[in-house]
């Protein structure tokens, strides 16, 4: 005689299918309608959703993002350990462009005021945090002057091409000049630096040196780009050979001052 039946059922797959069978039950039973209640059953308690507000971009907005940004040009230019470096040849420049800075601010104010907005006096966090405390920690690591010209160029060129962006988005049209304006100005300054590190008509236009690599140019391209700027920054990796490549980009929804 044989304990094993046609079907091969032994105790403990008996066992494992009734568990199944009993906590299929259960489920069913916690599932199913009742007289009493049709709730489902839960555990504990789900908290309320808060819905996050519309976030609307005004030309307040974007004047108040302009001024966080041309805030953090500021202070980047105005850097202590990154004045110190500059050259005599670009120290006074490099200080110019600065107060042109701190001018765009007082027009900024004055436009926020008139359209009923509220100043705003600090650098843009999210962009410092991205790459503005960066580009100065890796200045004062490598305490290189040659940093001050190319940082000063990414700064200047940031500044334009945000202006340039911020008018597509502006709504007024007296508004849209005195962007225009301000940005003109620090594509002005973008090209002077440009000249600064590679000087003469040769320089205007995009070219590549005798390794192939791509050479500063006063005209980068017919229009400004809209894409990162970006700079090599700080003391030379010695596995590598090279340095830290700092990307820097326009202020986008998530980083615009509301």
């Amino acid at each position: 005689m044989t304990n094993s039946t046609p079907h091969n059922i032994n105790r403990r797959t008996l066992l494992r299918s009734t568990g199944i069978i009993a906590a299929s039950g259960a489920v069913l039973a916690a599932c199913g309608s009742s007289s009493a209640s049709k709730t489902i059953t839960r555990i504990g308690e789900t908290p309320e959703i808060t819905k996050l507000g519309d976030a609307t971009v005004t030309d307040v907005v974007l004047l108040r993002t302009a001024m966080s940004v041309e805030t953090m040009a500021r202070i980047i230019l105005t850097d202590t350990t990154f004045a110190s470096l500059a050259e005599k040849t670009s120290a006074a420049v490099v200080a110019g462009f600065a107060r042109a800075h701190t001018a765009h601010l007082t027009n900024l104010r004055s436009l926020i005021s008139s359209r009923g907005g509220e100043a705003y006096e600090e650098p843009n966090e999210k962009l410092m945090a991205s790459y503005g405390t960066q580009a100065l920690g890796l200045v004062a690591d490598g305490k290189n002057p040659d940093d001050v010209l190319p940082l000063t160029l990414a700064i200047e060129t940031l500044v334009a091409s945000m202006y340039q962006y911020f008018v597509s988005l502006t709504n007024e049209p007296a508004l849209r000049a005195s962007m225009i304006r301000m940005g003109a100005q620090s594509s002005r300054a973008a090209a002077v630096t440009a000249q600064l590190i590679n000087p003469g008509i040769g320089a205007f236009a995009p070219g590549v040196d005798k390794d192939g690599v791509a050479t500063v140019a006063t005209l980068p391209s017919a229009f400004g780009a809209l894409n990162a700027v970006q700079v090599q920054l700080g003391p030379v990796n010695p596995e590598t050979g090279s340095r830290t490549t700092v990307s820097m980009d326009t202020p986008s929804l998530n980083s615009f001052i509301y």
